[in-house]
């Protein structure tokens, strides 16, 4: 019986790394501000960048539009979204700098926003990447996981086969052989006078 592969440690940790990476990324916050301005609504839009350090990136939008709802569709079929800010110019600014599923929780945002724009009122909010977080969850536990579930199919080794040679060898031409007579064996035949003698002595018996 041959015992399977177990997967190399560096690539373990390798794996475990770029999980722990993008599960970092997902928890830096992004906030997003409408503020009223004289004639105007400005926008701010203020995230991290997903390098380290992690430095602040502020974006300032001095006239924004309206929020819209940006769609990519994958090669399968899958449809994801994301809010971006658009000014009067038509450049937009991505909220978030993935797409992801969820069409009700980015429809919320962009009527939130743009509601603040109409009735010119202040408005703030804060959130997170969540796909990065769950990319990164499974990227550092799923190869842990696999090796766990790798080691207790081998917890035993003493139940590996053992070497040829001690096992007993079997003669397979031994084994199959056929008997060469499966006959029953036949009852001893008397001459006829014998027969007639022992006739005579069981009739005088029985009499």
């Amino acid at each position: 019986m041959q015992t399977k592969k177990q997967p190399p440690k560096l690539f373990l940790l390798l794996f475990f790394m770029i999980g722990f990476y993008f599960f970092i990324v997902g928890f830096l916050p992004i906030t997003v501000e409408i503020i009223p301005s004289g004639t105007q609504v400005q926008g701010q839009l203020h995230r991290k960048s997903m390098l380290p350090p992690f430095k602040n990136i502020d974006i300032s939008i001095p006239t924004l539009k309206q929020a819209v709802i940006n769609t990519s569709r994958s090669s399968k079929g899958g449809t994801t979204y994301r809010v971006e800010l658009e000014d009067f110019k038509g450049n937009r600014f991505p909220v978030t700098s993935v797409f992801s599923s969820g069409y009700r929780d980015k429809q919320e945002l962009q009527n939130n926003i743009n509601d603040a724009i109409k009735n010119r009122y202040q408005y703030k909010y804060k959130t997170q990447q969540t796909f990065f977080i769950i990319f990164g969850f499974i990227f550092m536990f799923g190869p842990l996981l696999s090796l766990i579930l790798s080691k207790k199919t081998n917890t035993n080794p003493y139940q590996q086969s053992r070497p040829n040679q001690y096992r007993r060898p079997v003669d397979r031409q031994r084994q199959f052989q056929r008997p060469q007579d499966f006959s029953i064996p036949h009852q001893t035949q008397y001459p006829e006078s014998e027969q007639e003698k022992y006739k005579n002595i069981n009739e005088s018996i029985i009499k």
